[in-house]
């Protein structure tokens, strides 16, 4: 049987070795600033700052409680 498709991609937290960009925002990240890393692909690395993988990370919980609500209700498939 398949394994169910991930709907998260790949992700760490990690602390910046050396100066980055957020990728939202372009703000700096500092050297030892601890920052969200999304993968894209095997090459494709993504930095975000603190404040905003915060805000990403509400509203990413906020559309998965969504889709649990409507698969949930009584209209589901």
């Amino acid at each position: 049987m398949a394994r169910p498709k991930q709907m998260v991609k790949r992700s760490d937290v990690e602390v910046a070795k050396a100066r980055r960009t957020c990728k939202f925002t372009r703000a700096e990240i500092k050297k030892g600033t601890v920052c969200l890393v999304i993968y894209e692909g095997p090459r494709n690395r993504f930095c975000y700052s603190r404040e905003t993988a915060l805000q990403m990370i509400t509203l990413a919980r906020e559309r998965l409680t969504e889709i649990e609500q409507q698969l949930a209700g009584p209209t589901a498939c």
